[in-house]
């Protein structure tokens, strides 16, 4: 194969490239007759439908990158009752700075004494035993017979 043929073939074969990307490229224009013949929901024609598709998608992608910025700012933020993750401080350096102050250790064992005072309940049972009711003795032989009937029907 000379150099020639090569280049022939390699134009034939862009040449063929190009005429089936352009054949996918260009609208059906039967198909876009049929649809404007036919019923397209709410709207009044392609131009409108696509109008409006491009108008939500426009409003979605707005609202993805709201809800993104949105949760960025969550996790920036510590929960309620979490420490902090950027503080200087840890636990232990804390605990050793309340524990040299005298007002800060007698305010915390203040606290903890009311709860423990307050909670102070006395146990109506105890060991998880109940007290038994007490025993019901026929006083008539006519109770008996009708305490007799009631145990055997149960």
């Amino acid at each position: 194969m000379t150099e020639n043929d090569k280049q022939e073939v390699l134009l034939s074969t862009q040449k063929d490239n190009l005429n089936t990307q352009t054949e996918r490229t260009e609208p059906d224009t039967a198909g876009a007759e049929k649809i404007k013949a036919g019923s397209i929901g709410k709207f009044a024609s392609v131009e409108a439908l696509y109008s409006a598709y491009t108008s939500l998608e426009a409003e979605f992608t707005r609202r993805s990158q709201r809800l993104k910025e949105l949760e960025e700012g969550n996790k920036a933020m510590p929960e309620e009752g979490a420490p902090s993750r950027g503080s200087t401080t840890d636990d232990g350096e804390l605990l050793k700075k309340a524990l040299s102050n005298e007002s800060v250790k007698r305010a915390v064992i203040g606290e903890y004494l009311k709860t423990v005072a307050t909670n102070k309940s006395v146990p109506l049972i105890a060991g998880g035993v109940s007290s038994p009711a007490p025993r019901l003795a026929p006083k008539s032989v006519k109770e008996a017979g009708a305490l007799a009937e009631k145990f055997l029907k149960n």
